[in-house]
């Protein structure tokens, strides 16, 4: 049967934007927390334990093979960026052979993202129950969470966590929490696993066979594994998105109802009252730029209706004045330092693209480099070894478009006034 969550005095999460309690659905309350770098936040965080975690929500019930059908009638995707249904996820584990592990990803590959950490720093209860329910359903012989190596505070909220659950002497998978390292592509599925298999932390070269008898790894965002556990005690879906907002002044993560107006959006992050950004950077460095005229509200849905994503929930407004192509020469040279270095597109094309862009933008262009930077894009686009240079295409294609008079400018030997100016946290490697 499915609860009521409006009614019951336990839990009362988010429907259209209501509180739960003391809090929304999923997060306990907002945080606001430096630009860049791990989800430290600046004011004291609650992190929820055991017992008001139970209290709230109430015991969490085994796992079986039925879970699925729940989660794939409430329409359950991966929350990490790529949104593939949780229950095809699923489904092709259980028909699977070989020995199983899932993994919780807290490790957001995106250098701005900043929802899943604080997600675990303030329920992990949460995302271990839903861990523990994919680990029972599916048969996994290994449960793991994996987080950036440079994420201590998470660590630490994790490991007390589950020092909370062991002493309780309950019956339940046993549960590993791995630290990778700090890199870029360490919170890539391929990476995982085959960091897991005993190899480097390393996008997989080769989709890996499925043939009987293999290891298999099954990666979920934690945020998708949250609402498992909320599935699995029979509450409905709730409709509300986990964001990282980048203020002018913070990195912001919070909760909103599916729907909200991204003027809201920006209003409640301290964007407004003043001028509208001139676009926004939808899903972090591997993401895409949009116009701001074009965005009515950042739910998923009515993105991708509209050929656009917020992927892993990160929302980078660009204030007017700045100059787009600096910001994107910038992010450009980030994700060729940042690459495997697998293959030809990793090797050679990202830091092709970046030296077009770093030229363009700082208007010394030579004659015919747009013409060669479109090849280039034509070339690296879809013939990587893993989707990470299909990231750098898909932000450099957008910004091409999303400011292309400034482009035009720009090749042409006349550089915004704001060309030096880099307005996004992009790591210094990238400079």
């Amino acid at each position: 049967m499915t609860r009521d969550l409006t009614s019951t005095t336990t839990a009362r999460p988010v429907l259209a934007g209501r509180a739960i309690g003391n809090g929304p659905a999923l997060l306990l309350h907002g945080a606001r927390l430096a630009r860049s770098g791990p989800a430290e936040p600046w004011e004291q965080a609650t992190t929820e334990h055991l017992t008001r975690h139970t209290d709230r929500v109430g015991a969490r019930p085994r796992g079986t093979a039925q879970l699925v059908d729940s989660l794939d009638q409430a329409g359950l995707t991966g929350l990490g960026g790529a949104h593939v249904p949780a229950a095809v996820k699923w489904r092709a584990a259980l028909q699977a052979g070989g020995p199983l592990t899932v993994v919780a990803n807290g490790a957001e590959s995106e250098p701005l993202g900043a929802k899943d950490a604080t997600l675990m720093r303030q329920r992990p209860h949460l995302v271990l129950d839903g861990l523990a329910l994919a680990a029972e359903a599916l048969g996994a012989r290994r449960a793991v969470v994996w987080l950036h190596g440079d994420d201590t505070g998470t660590l630490f909220a994790m490991r007390v966590a589950l020092a909370q659950r062991r002493a309780t002497r309950r019956a339940e998978p046993w549960i590993e929490v791995v630290s990778g390292p700090g890199h870029n592509l360490a919170g890539a599925s391929g990476a995982i696993g085959r960091a897991l298999d005993g190899g480097p932390t390393l996008p997989r070269v080769r989709r890996p066979g499925t043939s009987s008898g293999r290891a298999r790894t099954l990666v979920h965002n934690v945020e998708t594994l949250a609402r498992t556990a909320l599935i699995a005690r029979g509450y409905p879906p709730i409709a509300t998105a986990l964001l990282t907002v980048l203020t002018p002044a913070d990195r912001q993560g919070l909760e909103v109802g599916a729907g909200t107006p991204a003027t809201e959006v920006l209003r409640r992050t301290g964007w407004l009252p003043g001028s509208l950004p001139q676009a926004v950077l939808l899903g972090g460095f591997g993401g895409m730029w949009a116009p701001w005229i074009d965005i009515t509200t950042f739910d998923e849905v009515t993105l991708r209706a509209d050929g656009l994503s917020a992927g892993s929930g990160i929302i980078a407004p660009l204030a007017r004045g700045a100059c787009g192509i600096t910001q994107t020469a910038a992010i450009a040279g980030y994700l060729a330092a940042m690459s495997a270095r697998q293959c030809g597109p990793c090797l050679f094309g990202l830091p092709a693209l970046a030296r077009s862009l770093r030229v363009l933008a700082d208007g010394t262009a030579p004659r015919g480099e747009l013409a060669r930077l479109g090849e280039d894009l034509r070339a690296v686009a879809g013939r990587g070894a893993c989707h990470h240079p299909d990231g750098a295409v898909r932000l450099i294609a957008s910004a091409l478009t999303v400011f292309a008079d400034d482009v035009t400018e720009h090749a042409h030997g006349r550089p915004c006034d704001a060309a030096r100016q880099l307005t996004l946290p992009v790591p210094m490697v990238a400079r």
